[in-house]
């Protein structure tokens, strides 16, 4: 098999050996968060945690969603010239769709700081990847040197997978440790304020005692005393108590508690966490208009989404994906395209200075052509 492999005679649909999960050692994501720094992963907080926040599901929707939906190109590095993408760029897991693909990817670098899909297929060409998997980087692990600087092995499921080829990994790194440690506290604070928003909706009032000034009553007369008194709040706008009982009120309304303040001051911290303008997510106080959604568009890229867009790219364009001398870019033309007027007078004066052509001109506003070198 070691000929036949030099020679490139492989089947280029490999499938993926079967991966026994009853057989992996533990809990795989604890190494992966100590190597990465986390320390003590007892307390965790889980991406399902997180997700509860409506701010951080906000975020991660339009960061994840967003870059999911920009196009990728490749193109010569020396020229700038566009080429035709390979078919894995186009759709790198034959059973899902490549958007789907990059909104997990992104997801798990917006989370973990890191993403990996594992390798299903290669070219019988060139040995370049063709077919790969998204893979959760909860079951990804590594095995370090003494230093635990060096990986020498990855570990899906606990199984050790080879460094290149089928079954290996792509694994992308992103900028950081992931926002789950970067801020785990931010979100902990949040999750906690939506519970005390939850109970205040269920218990709307105040907490109050029934207190018994006089004899004591029976433990049954106690218990239809209070879920007489309970029912009583629900259906109507006041109780009536009578005897030696009387109603002391403690605790705080929503108003003092200020839970409104407090969640949308968490929601601001969030969105600086995980890196967005704080506009994108704080939706009271937006006010767009046609003409500053461009803006905000280039600033949801600059601020936002280039450190991840550039783990990608970077990645994608390596020689064991994309031949040498190829990149592959997200385009943004159409994502930050101005309103009709700004782009009008745009291409008034690139036809003006002869650089494009009429027909240039309607495919850029994806119009059908009417022929070159028409004149009125």
């Amino acid at each position: 098999m070691g000929l036949l492999n030099a020679l490139r005679i492989q089947n280029s649909l490999i499938a993926m050996p079967e991966i026994d999960v009853t057989a992996a050692v533990g809990n795989t994501i604890e190494p992966y968060l100590n190597h990465l720094g986390y320390g003590d992963t007892s307390g965790f907080l889980s991406r399902q945690q997180a997700m509860t926040v409506p701010a951080v599901a906000r975020a991660r929707n339009i960061i994840a969603g967003t870059i999911a939906s920009l196009p990728l190109s490749t193109y010569i590095e020396d020229t700038e010239a566009e080429v035709p993408s390979k078919p894995f760029i186009k759709q790198p897991d034959p059973s899902a769709t490549r958007s789907n693909m990059l909104t997990w990817t992104v997801d798990d670098l917006i989370f973990y700081g890191v993403a990996y899909w594992q390798i299903m297929a290669t070219s019988l060409q060139d040995g370049r990847v063709t077919q790969a998997r998204r893979i959760d980087p909860t079951r990804v692990s590594m095995r370090t040197d003494q230093t635990t600087q060096v990986i020498q092995a990855w570990q899906v499921d606990g199984i050790e997978v080879p460094f290149k080829g089928v079954s290996s990994l792509i694994v992308f790194w992103g900028s950081d440790e992931g926002v789950l440690n970067r801020a785990g506290r931010t979100i902990r604070t949040a999750i906690e304020l939506e519970s005390a928003a939850l109970r205040m909706a269920q218990e709307p009032v105040p907490q109050m005692i029934l207190r018994n000034e006089g004899m004591n009553l029976p433990t049954d007369q106690k218990e239809s005393l209070l879920n007489a008194f309970k029912l009583a709040r629900k259906t109507r706008s006041t109780a009536y108590v009578e005897g030696a009982i009387s109603l002391d009120v403690v605790g705080f309304d929503s108003a003092q508690l200020q839970l409104v303040e407090g969640r949308q001051h968490v929601a601001g911290e969030i969105a600086r966490a995980m890196n967005i303008p704080a506009w994108f997510i704080n939706a009271e106080s937006a006010s767009s208009t046609y003409s500053n959604v461009s803006a905000e568009r280039r600033s949801l890229i600059d601020m936002s989404l280039r450190p991840i867009m550039d783990a990608l790219e970077s990645r994608l364009s390596q020689d064991d994906i994309t031949p040498s001398g190829q990149c592959v870019e997200f385009e943004l033309d159409d994502f930050l395209r101005g309103n009709p007027t700004e782009r009008v007078d745009v291409l008034v004066k690139l036809l003006d200075a002869g650089v494009i052509s009429i027909d240039e001109a309607r495919a850029l506003e994806d119009l059908s052509p009417r022929g070159n070198n028409v004149t009125e």
